[in-house]
């Protein structure tokens, strides 16, 4: 066997042979998902509500029911993605 070729492959194909019968990467984590977009807007939250409410009162009652309502929405999309993966690992068991 020659030393640029590996089961069978010639050294002008042999790198996009094996780029091709690699595995496809599936559900990568580097996405910018809803759970990412929740985040950031209940971190800039209390900066765009300081522009627009100007009575320190009402900046804060906003600031707080905005800090609750992005917590609220990420742990229901937290529980939502658990229960889905409990779901798959069950039909994946059941198999």
């Amino acid at each position: 066997m020659n030393n640029h070729q590996v089961q069978g492959r010639s050294p002008a194909t042999g790198s996009a042979d094996m780029l091709r019968d690699r595995q496809a990467f599936h559900r990568a984590h580097t996405t910018l998902g809803v759970g990412h977009w929740l985040k950031t807007i209940g971190i800039l939250s209390p900066l765009i509500i300081g522009e627009f409410v100007k009575d320190p009162e009402r900046r804060w009652r906003y600031a707080r029911i905005g800090a609750v309502a992005t917590a609220a929405l990420s742990e229901g999309l937290y529980t939502h993605r658990i229960q889905r993966e409990r779901e798959e690992r069950d039909e994946c068991r059941q198999r």
